[in-house]
């Protein structure tokens, strides 16, 4: 008797549990996507989350001390109330501006199988009592195909919102959501390649009159075992002054919807990168120095002052600081290119010359602008990494002087190519530097790149009058220069070669009026900057009666 007690007792405990799975099978089988109610304040330092059909757990929260921003987090898991089932983890960045404006940074990790929809709520009390949205006309853009990034399927913003009562008011800019997958090549113990694969950007924000309350629906995509990211930026004060600046920073965006940032994270915004990428995907995004430093908000703050461009300004340092807390140091790209590890050896992470000029110029422009000094201290990082790179002898030799490379890395077989841009950038950097600090070994390094530039001379020059795009360790040359970029370089080198007290380069007026002559050849856009530029070192005469230019 006892025996077959038992024998029931387990045959009843076997149904019983194969019920509960094939009902959570049944469950999943035909409720593919499963939606999950969160709302919460999130526009202060003081994050508190709610959830009706799921349990929230509270499993870490911590601050983090940046110039002029202070960043809070908070992580929280999400499980299911009834069975021992973890979905993921949600988190909350709140980044503190010291205008009392905030970044809010939303993640979602979905841990699961199955798609899920975070149905993010956000409620706007009493003290509001209208709203009006102004939506970025996204439909407008042509998603082209780019020779070197492919297609890019990201647009812009959702829009600007404003809240309005008798004693109240508050704007904010809501993005659109990302859904992406983690990629992650690892090569050894140290070494790893690390990016993004793009599932989808989508638009699904909703907002309502309830009552007395204004609702804002940021619902967040994930496809199983997938991150799904939004971002708010908020201020009680309006982030556009004028009208018509906001209508300018449209038409500018969705013209140049590939080099603006839209998907922000707390730990930076994510471009897209070109296809030769490890791991391989065609939409690929990653932590893009070429864009990190945000350079068009700092060019249309100092045109409009606008708030909405300060805020971006200071959020481009904080992110920044999210790879080096110090910024004393050149900062690695963390995504291999194929390209560099096919020819050169090398694989992530490595150092590239241009990114991390950007940085430092980006540091060094706001530093002025913002009236920040340590933003100027940090960007002498640059200039001493260069120092070591001639030490390291990663060079290429001329007659008289030498061309630095334009990446290093641990892994490199050989020395990888100089591109005249970079060249010149690195010269450009060092004789600023020189100036402001008096360091007479930026001057002598900065004294030999020219000499090298000049060694090559009129061999930059093409047959078409372009210029090469680089020199090759054998002093071939390969590759299609930028339109404005290596011309800006030029300009801006015999300016500064003016101010150290040296006479401008022959070789250099030589290249630009060649690449001049091709721009103007060819009808291509220059902007309102380089036209000046022109014109204030003698070439205003190439440039006469053109037409094609542009405000950026």
């Amino acid at each position: 008797m006892i025996k077959k007690f038992k024998f029931k007792h387990i045959i009843g405990m076997l149904a019983a549990f194969l019920f509960i799975f094939i009902g959570i099978q049944v469950y999943f089988l035909f409720f593919k996507t499963l939606h999950i109610q969160v709302k919460g304040n999130l526009m202060n330092e003081n994050v508190e989350l709610q959830a009706n059909n799921v349990k929230l757990e509270k499993i870490k929260s911590g601050t983090k001390t940046l110039i002029k921003s202070k960043d809070y987090f908070t992580t929280y898991k999400l499980s299911s109330p009834q069975f021992s089932r973890e979905y993921g983890k949600f988190t909350v960045t709140v980044r503190k501006l010291d205008n009392n404006d905030v970044f809010v940074f939303t993640k979602f990790q979905n841990q699961t199988k199955q798609p899920i929809i975070i149905d993010l709520s956000l409620s706007f009390g009493q003290d509001f009592t209208s709203y009006k949205v102004t939506r970025f006309h996204s439909e407008k853009i042509k998603h082209e195909h780019d020779p070197t990034l492919g297609v890019d399927p990201t647009s812009t913003p959702h829009g600007l919102i404003e809240l309005k009562g008798k004693r109240a008011y508050a704007n904010m800019m809501l993005s659109k959501n990302y859904n992406s997958m983690e990629l992650i090549k690892k090569y050894n113990q140290t070494q790893q390649s690390k990016l993004r694969e793009l599932i989808k950007e989508t638009d699904g924000t909703e907002i309502t009159k309830k009552g007395h309350h204004i609702l804002i629906n940021m619902p967040h995509f994930a496809e199983g075992q997938s991150l799904s990211e939004s971002w708010i930026l908020y201020s009680n004060q309006p982030l556009f002054n004028k009208k018509e600046n906001f209508k300018e920073w449209e038409k500018h965006t969705l013209k140049e919807y590939k080099k603006i940032n839209k998907w922000y994270t707390a730990e930076g915004p994510f471009g897209k990168l070109p296809w030769s990428i490890e791991p391989s995907t065609k939409l690929g995004y990653g932590r893009y120095f070429a864009l990190v430093h945000d350079r068009r908000y700092v060019d249309h703050y100092e045109n409009t002052k606008e708030r909405y461009f300060y805020d971006f300004i200071v959020n481009s340092v904080a992110n920044l600081l999210t790879y080096d807390s110090q910024l004393n140091k050149p900062i690695p790209t963390e995504i291999t290119s194929t390209w560099l590890k096919d020819n050169y050896g090398i694989i992530a992470p490595y150092y590239d010359t241009r990114f991390n000029e950007y940085i430092a110029i980006h540091l060094k422009r706001i530093s002025k602008l913002l009236d920040v000094p340590e933003y100027r201290n940090m960007s002498l990082f640059y200039a001493d990494y260069l120092l070591k790179q001639v030490k390291k002898e990663n060079y290429i030799k001329t007659d008289n002087g030498y061309i630095i490379c334009d990446f290093y890395g641990k892994t490199q077989k050989k020395k990888t190519h100089a591109s005249l841009n970079h060249s010149l950038g690195e010269m450009n950097f060092l004789l600023e530097s020189y100036l402001e600090t008096g360091k007479k070994e930026y001057l002598a390094v900065a004294l030999n790149i020219k000499k090298g530039i000049e060694d090559v001379g009129d061999k930059w020059i093409k047959d078409n009058k372009d210029l090469w795009y680089q020199l090759n360790p054998n002093f071939t040359f390969h590759g299609k220069d930028y339109p404005l970029l290596t011309l800006e370089d030029l300009l801006k080198a015999q300016n500064n070669l003016k101010k150290a007290g040296i006479n401008r380069s022959k070789i250099f007026d030589q290249l630009i009026k060649s690449k001049t002559q091709y721009l103007v050849n060819h009808k291509i856009e220059m902007t309102k900057k380089v036209i000046a530029s022109l014109q204030q070192e003698g070439f205003g005469d190439l440039v006469k009666n053109y037409t094609n230019i542009s405000d950026y």
